[in-house]
């Protein structure tokens, strides 16, 4: 067992490194074809809304097919933060189930609002006030959507304030700290249901800047925590293998 733990070790981190390449591939189309950071102003009327999507039709039909391809990158990240949660739990391991349910659904909205400008920018003949809708519904799904992302960030802030429990964790209690800040400023999102503009609008400070903005940063932050452990991980268990008895006799 002890010659295959690396084979895990050296997954993960591909699987990591597969998070950040697909996320960064996720916010240029966001950024720079969907035209989504920051996303058109809540005031707009129907028709303004319309005339938005038929100027940017081609960008914005690339874009939903990029984001196709890249916009599910939090699955293989939380499958490896599961697993690092799991090394550390200790008896039935409910962090690691809540984190990896937490990880999958929040997926969901991270898919949901390119596929909705897509099909806004899909047919241009229909009627302005269905444009809207599919708009209207992909932007605050994108902003508003914090109830399942809660969940996983406090199964990473609880590991992180326990005590440690085993060898290189990826959870230094200062980025349990940092989780809770930016779980606490996310929460924010989903008053943009209340205001078409000012801070709490879905293009304001608090709704899309701060956890936006935050949100890309913690997300490096963790993947190299994650590459750092798992690399002490590999580590370890080479040596553990160097000097078993089997491979000393040998």
């Amino acid at each position: 067992m002890e010659r295959e733990a690396p084979v895990s070790e050296r997954s993960q981190i591909i699987l990591v490194w597969v998070s950040i390449v697909m996320a960064v591939i996720f916010g240029v189309a966001l950024g720079f074809l969907l035209r989504m950071i920051p996303p058109p102003s809540a005031t707009q009327t129907a028709e303004q809304v319309k005339e938005w999507y038929l100027a940017r039709q081609t960008p914005i039909k690339l874009g939903a097919t990029i984001t196709s391809w890249s916009s599910a990158f939090l699955l293989p990240f939380w499958a490896v933060i599961g697993i690092q949660i799991w090394r550390e739990e200790r008896g039935r391991p409910i962090w690691t189930v809540l984190s990896l349910m937490s990880g999958a659904t929040m997926t969901i909205f991270l898919v949901l609002p390119p596929l909705c400008f897509g099909v806004a920018a899909f047919a241009p003949d229909r009627g302005a006030d269905v444009t809207a809708l599919m708009h209207q519904f992909g932007v605050l799904s994108l902003v508003t959507t914090d109830q399942f992302f809660v969940f996983g960030f406090a199964a990473i802030a609880v590991m992180c304030l326990l005590p440690r429990r085993v060898e290189h964790s990826p959870f230094p209690r200062w980025f349990g700290w940092f989780t809770i800040w930016f779980t606490l400023m996310g929460e924010a999102g989903a008053l943009a249901f209340n205001f078409k503009s000012a801070p709490f609008a879905w293009d304001g400070l608090f709704v899309f800047w701060i956890p936006f903005g935050v949100f890309g940063p913690w997300l490096i932050i963790l993947a190299y925590l994650l590459i750092k452990s798992l690399k002490l991980q590999i580590a370890d268990s080479t040596q553990a293998e160097l000097l078993s008895p089997e491979t000393v006799a040998s």
